[in-house]
This record gives structure tokens, C-alpha cells and sequence, in this order.
């Protein structure tokens, strides 16, 4: 379904947020906007292969409003021709320009929140006789009892007797606020004095954990820290560049280490996580090779197997640990991008579907039971139309050269 502007909150009803065009957001655009133009087709066209409204497309690729699903953004890089690098950085850009968009919800959030607070403490302090006779409220808005206050005919003739009930909270709450404060300054000075156990004390030489790298590293971060969280996922038998940019491929590593060390898989390290690379023993990221992926794939679709490894490869890049989030908090998992929903209908579990060969008998269980590709129906897309591509090529080639004889 396509998203429709919600005109009282600003963001879409598929979750998509109106943002400012600046920052990530308008580097997101801007490749948008160069996959766009290397073809010829409209807004319409493009959008139409791609699942969502001409509308939307046109406010993501101008920067007006980011999609809170990346399945949207990577069909249409596909439908654009984008390769694999470019794919993965169209992940990496919207996984930035999504985070900018949930920090722009989330400071509206709090400005709302926060304007009857502010409203309140702004209020002078006046006496009951400077307002006697005056509504406390505007025309047309019916006053509310404050707490502890119990409205009746002999409310004003108590009020005298005690201090105004309303001052009593704000007291209690400037002392709460000073209290968090000085616990928080504690808190923060442990730090800083290495009296806590965490990245600001004792690393015996581990960069992770030295107050040189920060409590979380996580994705856009590009540095020393992420160099060396790279050389240790290596280490654990990650396949990936170790070049000190904290990018989606990095992210997947990270995921998938979580995950098998028992870890929250959110992608962000951690403390726990930064000890947990550093103690791992073994290789917890080794797996298959994409060669022996294709090779098991054609063994298990007997039927189609050329058009279920192009499928794959669409989907994952032949990557058994190719992991993607969703916005609803799950993610899509392994060598044909099992969503949990799926999984759980499968019976199966995040791990089983890191295992190359599980997910792939899983996948032809899928096929099985409509006996089409149905279930990856944008890589199935995909797939036809560079087929189709491919004879027509050749058909052109082969036209070319009855000429020449």
C-alpha cells in the first residue's frame, strides 16, 4: 500500500517522516536522484516497478520525506540498474538519512511534550488578589483541577489557610531535577576517572575499550575504532573491507556476531560487544563461499535452478549472513532474505537461517507451495527482466551478424 501524507503529524501513514533537505537526507536524495537519471523512464514508471506512488517517489528522490522501509529504495535501485556497491551504499545513505528522520520525530515529539511544561513554569507568580475576578484560562477552554485540588464553593475560602498547592510539586520537582543532575555529574566524573569498568577505565591495550573510542560505535562512525572493530570481525571470519568506515556490510557483521555470542543483535557495539570480540574464540562469522551457495542452490530447485541462484543473488548477493532490518524491528535473514514472520512459519529461527543450507531447503519449501517465486516477487521481477534483457541482445547480435555474412 502506498503511504499517504498524515496532514496532522507530518509523517506518512507507511512511516515515512516529512524532514528538512539537509544533512544524510540530502545525500540520500542526490543518489536517488542520479539512478533516476540514468534512465528514461517518469516518476510513474519508476514507481510502478518499484511498489509505491509516483507522489512518493518524487518526495524521496527531492529530499521532501525519507521511506522508513529500505525494500522500497532497493527495488528501485535494481529497477535503475544499480550494481552491488551501489546498493549497498543506497543502504548505507538510508540508513543515515532514516536515522536523521527518526531524530526529527523524535525532537517534535519532545517539543510537544514539552510546550504545556514550559507554558506553566513560564507563568509569573501572582497574588489571589491580582487575579481575582479573572478567568485562568482562555476564552472557549474549560479549566481542569489541578492535583490535590478539589473544586467546590468552599475552594477559595481554604485557599487562604494553606501555601498554594501548585508550588509545593514545582519544589519537589527543581529537587528531583537537581538530584538527577548531581547523580548524573558523579556518574559522568567516574568516567572520566576510570573508576567505572567500562570504555573510560583499564583497556590493557584494547582500542575498543579505551576512552579513545567512544561507549557505542556504530554506523557513519569512520576511525580508528572502526578500523580495528573491522580487523576483529575478520579475525571471527568476517568477509568484509577493513578500511575504517563504519558501512552497512560492517553492520550485517556486527548483527550476525550478536547473534551467535548470545548478544541484543542491534548492530550497535556495545561494551558487551566490544568484550565479546575481543574473548571469541573460534571464527563465529566463517560460512560458506558464494560459489558453494550456487552450487547447493542448483542441487535443491531441481526445477528452475538458474532462475532460483539469480534470485538469490538479488536478494543477498549469495551472502549467507546478508541480514536487513525492517522498520517494525525485525529483519530479513541470510541467503534468501527469510523475513522473521516467515521464519516462524517455517518453524524456524534467526540462527537456523544463517546456516546456508537450512535456508536454502527453507526457500524451496516456500516455492513448494505455489510453485512459482511469488515469495521474492521484486528479485523475480528482477531476474525476468535481465533475462529478457540478455535474449534480446543476443537475438540483436545474432541479426547483426546474418547481415555481415
Amino acid at each position: 500500500m502506498d503511504a499517504v501524507d498524515s496532514p496532522l503529524t507530518g509523517i506518512d501513514a507507511g512511516g515515512v517522516a516529512d524532514v528538512a533537505d539537509v544533512g544524510d537526507v540530502a545525500k540520500f536524495a542526490e543518489l536517488l536522484r542520479e539512478l533516476k537519471g540514468r534512465t528514461d523512464r517518469s516518476y510513474a514508471a519508476l514507481a510502478a516497478r518499484s511498489g509505491v506512488s509516483g507522489s512518493a517517489l518524487h518526495r524521496y528522490c527531492s529530499g521532501a520525506s525519507v521511506p522508513g522501509d529500505y525494500e522500497v529504495i532497493a527495488r528501485f535501485g535494481k529497477v535503475c540498474g544499480a550494481g552491488r556497491e551501489e546498493l549497498l551504499e543506497l543502504h548505507r545513505r538510508w540508513v543515515l538519512a532514516d536515522a536523521e528522520r527518526k531524530r526529527a520525530v523524535s525532537r517534535a515529539s519532545t517539543a510537544v511534550s514539552r510546550a504545556p511544561a514550559a507554558a506553566v513554569s513560564a507563568t509569573p507568580a501572582v497574588s489571589r488578589a491580582e487575579t481575582d475576578g479573572e478567568s485562568d484560562t482562555e476564552p472557549g477552554v474549560e479549566p481542569e483541577p489541578g492535583p490535590g485540588v478539589e473544586p467546590g464553593p468552599g475552594a477559595a475560602a481554604g485557599a487562604a489557610a494553606r501555601p498554594p498547592a501548585r508550588r509545593r510539586p514545582l519544589i519537589a520537582g527543581l529537587l528531583l531535577t537537581a538530584l538527577t543532575a548531581a547523580a548524573t555529574a558523579v556518574v559522568l566524573l567516574g568516567d572520566a576517572l576510570g573508576l567505572r569498568g567500562g570504555s573510560g577505565g583499564s583497556s590493557d591495550g584494547r582500542l575498543l575499550l579505551s576512552s579513545r573510542c567512544p561507549v557505542v560505535v556504530s554506523m557513519g562512525q569512520s576511525d580508528a575504532c572502526v578500523h580495528e572493530l573491522q580487523s576483529l570481525l575478520a579475525r571471527a571470519g568476517g568477509e568484509l573491507d577493513v578500511d575504517g568506515a563504519f558501512g552497512p556490510v560492517t553492520q550485517m557483521r556486527v548483527v550476525v556476531f550478536q547473534l551467535r555470542s548470545g548478544l541484543t543483535p542491534n548492530g550497535s557495539v556495545d561494551e558487551r560487544t566490544k568484550r565479546a570480540l575481543y574473548e571469541t574464540e573460534g571464527k563465529p562469522l566463517d560460512t560458506w563461499t558464494p560459489e558453494r551457495v550456487a552450487r547447493r542452490i542448483r542441487e535443491v530447485f531441481t526445477e528452475d535452478p538458474e532462475r532460483a541462484v539469480g534470485i538469490a543473488d538479488c536478494a543477498s548477493y549469495l551472502d549467507p549472513l546478508y541480514t536487513l532490518p525492517n522498520t517494525n524491528a525485525t529483519r530479513n535473514w541470510g541467503v534468501f532474505q527469510l523475513y522473521d514472520g516467515t521464519l516462524r512459519t517455517l518453524d524456524g529461527t534467526r540462527e537456523q537461517a544463517l546456516d546456508p543450507d537450512w535456508n536454502i531447503r527453507a526457500a524451496h519449501r516456500l516455492w513448494a507451495r505455489t510453485h512459482d517465486f511469488s515469495a521474492w516477487k521484486s528479485c523475480d521481477r528482477a531476474y525476468r527482466a535481465g533475462t529478457k534483457g540478455a535474449e534480446g541482445a543476443k537475438g540483436t547480435k545474432g541479426a547483426e551478424g546474418a547481415k555481415r555474412r
